[in-house]
């Protein structure tokens, strides 16, 4: 079904054009992320592309931890800092200095302490005993505890 023409070309509501301004930029045009200062020693998370997945142009990319080796002042005018990272990465030489952006570098936040709400019960002890052997605990229990009984009812 189509819709009924209207007899002017103008539309009755009137237009409004918006400007659109960017959020979060600064007159300078560095973005805040590059503000950010790094010391050298801090443990930071490093946004890593690691490869391809199949195919298909979609890239596996990862948060590996890291700890910076230069200082952000000492950082080259481009925005990047020489951090090496936690585990076996790069493969060839994971004790190797690698230069990442700034802007793929972020500071990890501290773990939350554990509530009493999300914490896991303590798990019962067996005490190395073996299961058969535990089964004939609870059926020598159960075998005292009708005796008991019987011996009670008398």
């Amino acid at each position: 079904m189509a819709l009924p023409r209207r007899s002017s070309p103008r539309s009755s509501r009137p237009i409004i054009h918006r400007a659109v301004d960017a959020k979060g930029k600064k007159p300078s045009g560095r973005s805040p992320v590059n503000e950010m200062s790094f010391k050298k020693g801090d443990e930071v998370r490093v946004r890593t592309p690691l490869g391809r997945l199949g195919t298909t142009t979609l890239r596996l990319v990862m948060w590996l931890g890291a700890v910076v080796v230069s200082d952000a002042d000492a950082a080259d005018d481009n925005g990047h800092l020489e951090v090496i990272y936690n585990g076996n990465f790069p493969r060839d030489d994971p004790f190797r200095a690698v230069r990442v952006a700034v802007k793929d570098v972020k500071l990890q936040g501290p773990r939350p302490a554990p509530t009493p709400a999300n914490m896991a019960a303590p798990r019962p002890t067996t005490a190395g005993k073996s299961l058969p052997r535990l089964k004939m605990q609870m059926l020598e229990k159960e075998q005292l505890r009708a005796n008991s009984e019987a011996f009670l009812a008398l």
